[in-house]
């Protein structure tokens, strides 16, 4: 009787001894589903970040190109200034961004615009929309090939910095910030990004 009661009881104990292992388990099981889910999270939200980034790049660039498309003859009027300083903001992105003076033209109260100062409000007007990117600036140069500048063709780029989808460094790039984007204009910054549109109206 003793021994089938000493018997239940190592039973019983060994039975304790599985259910504490099971829900060990259990919580390790858990524990690594939520720490995936949220790593999964994180990834989302910056991958979210950056698309709302560049179609704000996107936006900020078409602006501008809508403006060029519109007011095209400032660049191919002969009439003075010449029209090859017209939609020209050509600063790479470590120097600093100049904004153009008010034209104090076009808006209520004012008198009209010129074409040649409507382009000036249109680069002015485009530089400050920038400033919503992080780090936001824009550069337009005239388009050259072969040697022959088209006076009226622009190249527009947008640049702003933009946080890195994967911040581990490996041996090849033990900094992940430290890494260029070769479509921006030299010299070439660590940790910006750029978006380049050709545009001739």
């Amino acid at each position: 009787m003793k021994s089938t009661t000493s018997n239940q009881l190592h039973a019983q104990h060994r039975q304790r001894g599985a259910t504490l292992i099971e829900v060990l388990v259990t919580m390790l099981v858990v524990a690594i589903g939520l720490v995936g889910a949220a790593g999964l999270q994180l990834s989302s939200s910056r991958y979210q970040q950056t698309a709302h980034m560049r179609s704000q790049a996107v936006e900020a660039a078409q602006f501008i190109v809508e403006k060029i498309r519109v007011n095209g003859s400032a660049t191919t009027s002969p009439l003075p200034p010449a029209p090859v300083n017209a939609y020209l903001a050509a600063d790479g992105y470590a120097a600093a961004a100049t904004l153009p003076a008010d034209p104090a033209c076009g808006l209520s109260a004012q008198p009209a615009c010129s074409q040649f100062l409507a382009a000036q409000r249109d680069v002015r007007e485009w530089r400050q929309a920038l400033q919503r990117l992080p780090g936001g600036r824009g550069a337009i140069w005239p388009v050259s090939s072969g040697g022959f500048t088209d006076p009226a063709a622009r190249q527009v780029v947008v640049m702003w910095t933009e946080k890195q989808q994967n911040e581990a460094g490996t041996n090849a790039v033990p900094n992940p910030l430290d890494v260029t984007d070769p479509t921006c204009p030299a010299p070439l910054v660590a940790g910006v990004r750029c978006l380049s549109m050709v545009v001739t109206p």
